[in-house]
């Protein structure tokens, strides 16, 4: 339902509605999925970007039949992998930006000359990166999250 209106997602059959199933624990080829999002925590308010990261090829440190499993729905169907996303959440705190430096010049590659951080998150889409993820329990252990543990550069 990537292109789904309010109206159409509330006329879905509710025997139809699936709760998505996490990617299973393991590294995945990424590319940058378009302009990252800048909002703020509704807690605290803290503003944040956060880059959507689309899988194109799971390694070998993620179990085949977990990742079959993830994307196989309640109809038998299969969703291709570049289907999911990944948030890449960085927050702009004078004691946090270093982390999105790193991914901006170490993970994506991008130059850093005399750029600032606003002009690397432009040149961040369709980069590639290599996403470590992580199964995390929520809070009341009833169901798990697929967490990004932390991004690494690909290979040459």
């Amino acid at each position: 339902m990537t292109d789904a209106t309010f109206g159409s997602i509330l006329d879905t059959p509710a025997s139809d509605v699936e709760r998505p199933k996490p990617l299973p624990a393991g590294t995945y080829h990424c590319v940058v999925d378009g302009q990252p999002r800048m909002d703020k925590t509704t807690k605290k308010g803290t503003e944040f970007v956060e880059f959507s990261l689309k899988p194109m090829q799971a390694l070998d440190d993620v179990n085949e039949d977990d990742l079959k499993a993830s994307l196989t729905s309640a109809d038998g169907s299969i969703k291709p992998l570049a289907d999911k996303r990944i948030r890449a959440t960085y927050y702009l705190t004078p004691d946090s930006l270093y982390r999105l430096k790193d991914f901006l010049i170490n993970d994506l590659g991008i130059e850093e000359g005399k750029k600032k951080i606003r002009q690397l998150i432009g040149e961040a889409q369709n980069r590639q990166v290599l996403a470590a993820i992580k199964l995390v329990p929520s809070e009341d252990g009833t169901m798990l999250y697929a967490n990004l543990a932390k991004t690494a550069p690909v290979a040459e």
